[in-house]
């Protein structure tokens, strides 16, 4: 019985030291995979940081090179060359300003510039003169050519019958436009009145403002000028009207141009979207856009203020572009060919969307 008794006790103190040792084990197991979890915790907190390192080296805006004019073609742009200035832009815009059209085209023909805003029917001609690498994206702005009248004899079109009208630019689109809506009327420019060209739109603006002439066709800013120097001028005709309710499309004095492989290269219907908010901005805050305008010496901050309705600007795309546009390119070749570079552009010659 005593020896029983003595191997039980034995096997109890077996059996505490065996459990005892398992214990240990375990614990030594949950504190390991402990400190594990510590250290993959760590690595997952820097690798999110690599990552968001990551991601701010990657916000590279793309770079565009855009032309624009001095005066109204250029007004419409102001916003969007700003906005790019501030960093509200998804582009970086380097902007070349010029205060006539060769500069521009050259610098597209060349790829020195990616996108312009240009007289429609210069748009036409580079297409011709790139052999199609050109492509229409939106309207600028409508219209801005208007007859001024000094001495309130004028009301309507039948009233220019036997006046002179001093104008600048023979051969030009003004005249062009002109004589479209003169025909409409049974008006024959070369025998029911007199158009006097002057070299300059300045010669226009002075001789209307000095009373040297009674009646003028003048463009904007131009107009605005005029009316701001002459207690008696005034605007009588809107060519973009009568041009608007003659032909059933839209008079088109500037659009947004392109070359092919600047367009293959970027997202360009952000580019319109940023460029239609751009003109928004324009019509809705005259403040602002003046003193945007004055700043990169596009039209000085007053004359804005004044003209920016007479600018008309307007923007259009897509379809609404190709039915205006082809519409007005097609009345400027039936009477003048070479002033839209020989033909009517192709369709290819629109953008249509990506």
């Amino acid at each position: 019985m005593k020896k029983i008794i003595r191997l039980m006790l034995v096997f109890s103190l077996l059996l505490v030291v065996v459990v005892g040792c398992s214990n240990n084990e375990t614990n030594n197991t949950e504190t390991a995979v402990t400190e594990e979890n510590v250290v993959v915790d760590e690595t997952t907190d820097v690798s999110d940081e690599t990552e968001e390192d990551l991601k701010d080296t990657s916000l590279e805006k793309t770079q565009i090179n855009l032309g624009i004019m001095t005066g109204p073609t250029g007004v419409g742009s102001v916003n969007l060359i700003e906005n790019s200035k501030e960093g509200n832009s998804s582009f970086e815009i380097n902007e070349t300003i010029a205060g006539t059209p060769d500069v521009l085209v050259s610098s597209l023909a060349s790829g020195d510039l990616d996108f312009a805003v240009l007289p429609a029917n210069l748009a036409s001609i580079l297409y011709h003169n790139t052999e199609g690498k050109i492509k229409a994206l939106a309207t600028n702005n409508l219209g801005v050519v208007y007859i001024i009248d000094t001495n309130g004899e004028i009301n309507s079109f039948e009233d220019l019958m036997g006046k002179t009208i001093v104008a600048a630019g023979k051969g030009t689109t003004p005249e062009v436009v002109f004589n479209n809506i003169a025909a409409s009327y049974n008006i024959d420019p070369e025998n029911d009145l007199v158009l006097d060209f002057k070299t300059e739109a300045t010669e226009v603006a002075q001789a209307l403002i000095s009373g040297q002439a009674e009646i003028g066709l003048a463009p904007e800013p131009m107009v605005t000028n005029i009316l701001m120097k002459s207690e008696n001028a005034r605007i009588a005709i809107d060519l973009n009207e009568e041009w608007k309710n003659i032909n059933g499309s839209e008079l088109i004095t500037s659009v947004l141009i392109g070359r092919s492989e600047s367009i293959e290269k970027i997202n360009v219907d952000e580019l319109l979207k940023e460029f239609e908010a751009s003109i928004e901005k324009a019509t809705q805050d005259p403040e602002t856009t003046s003193e945007l305008s004055d700043k990169y010496n596009i039209v000085p901050k007053e004359v804005v203020l004044n003209a920016i309705e007479n600018m008309n600007l307007k923007y259009m795309d897509s379809q609404e572009l190709k039915d205006n546009l082809s519409s007005y390119l097609t009345i400027l070749n039936e009477t003048n060919p070479q002033s839209i570079g020989g033909e009517v552009p192709s369709e290819d010659f629109f953008y249509l969307g990506q």
